[in-house]
């Protein structure tokens, strides 16, 4: 069997090589735990069977991680929340307000080079069903995360669909979706979102989530904007139009998670000996995909040498480690590369 994580860690101290302090993952920081605003458009879709007619309206559905549920007004639990569909007036909902989920991190995202964020719906696995919704990004200009107002006073930036060039910007119009219902309970989408190279930069379209880079921001103007970090995620539903059961899109939300490829597993915005920990504690085994907690850097739903190659390409990088940690030394890799080739010669069978 593998060497598991704290017996290294032990062998470490015995040589006096961990000069870190380790830290605990950092649950909160890794899913949308702000709320700042919810208005949902026509229906939100219904619990089916509920009298009175129960919605998907509880907006708290959207924070925390996977699993979490929170009741509805007669006490349904679930998972997800709504958005409900555009009303005639795009963007206005029921209640003549702005359509739309705001939600934020209480720790900032920070752009690093890759995907940054997973955003998961309720699209199905076995067959052809989505109700694409866009995607706003805002910082906090005052610095650091999100607060439940904070949102009000920033400018959000649209994050680039794959077929926004041949649309109208999903932010200013309605862009209908023309379907046709097969047998089997699938869908036939017209141009220009039949094609799913054109569907990225939409949540709500893939079985277990969307991801989205902000190297994808653009202003009001369609211009590509270079962002350091965010802080709010605004999210809307695209179009009410055409839906084949008579009334609206309603794209659903169940949690947003930071998807962090810069090997800093614990939060600390530092890679370093308790990043490698995380890693090493889920060796060779399969996890649920893009757990952070668990190591799973590649958002693959297995930890192995390719997350373990982002621990390394990044070691010693980043901000400055938690008040109380001291940074590695290079020098301690040296010392690490014998167990590693031990624990990565003797995978598991």
């Amino acid at each position: 069997m593998l060497v598991r994580s704290r017996m290294l860690f032990s062998w470490f101290a015995a040589v006096g090589a961990c000069t870190a302090m380790c830290v605990a993952p950092a649950d909160a920081a890794r899913y949308a735990d702000v709320l700042g605003y919810f208005e949902p458009g026509q229906n939100a879709d219904v619990v089916y069977g509920s009298d009175p007619i129960e919605l998907y309206d509880n907006p708290q559905a959207a924070l925390g991680g996977p699993g979490v549920e929170v009741p509805l007004s007669q006490g349904t639990l679930t998972q997800i929340v709504s958005l409900g569909g555009w009303t005639d007036d795009a963007g206005s909902g029921t209640n003549g307000r702005t359509t739309g989920l705001v939600v934020g991190f209480s720790t900032e995202v920070l752009n690093s080079e890759g995907d940054d964020l997973l955003i998961v719906g309720n699209a199905p696995y076995d067959f052809v069903f989505y109700e694409p919704g866009f995607v706003e990004v805002a910082i906090e200009s005052d610095g650091g995360g999100a607060t439940a107002d904070g949102w009000q006073d920033e400018t959000f930036y649209l994050l680039k669909p794959g077929n926004y060039d041949l649309i109208a910007d999903p932010r200013t119009s309605s862009n209908p979706i023309g379907i046709t219902t097969n047998p089997d309970f699938s869908l036939n989408y017209a141009s220009p979102f039949d094609d799913d190279t054109n569907l990225p930069g939409y949540f709500d379209v893939t079985n277990g989530g969307d991801l989205f880079d902000l190297d994808d921001a653009i202003d009001a103007a369609g211009n590509a904007v270079t962002l350091q970090s965010i802080a709010y995620v605004r999210l809307s539903s695209v179009s009410d139009s055409a839906f084949p059961f008579g009334s609206y899109f309603a794209p659903e939300v169940d949690y947003l998670e930071v998807i962090e490829q810069s090997g800093d597993l614990d939060g600390d915005r530092f890679v370093g000996l308790s990043d490698l920990d995380v890693v090493l504690a889920s060796w060779n085994q399969t996890v649920p995909v893009g757990s952070l907690l668990n190591g799973d850097l590649t958002h693959d739903g297995f930890v192995g040498l390719d997350d373990l190659d982002v621990v390394l390409a990044n070691w010693n990088s980043g901000a400055s480690p938690v008040t109380g940690s001291a940074a590695p030394e290079p020098a301690v890799l040296t010392t690490m590369f014998p167990v590693l080739f031990v624990l990565i010669s003797r995978r598991s069978k």
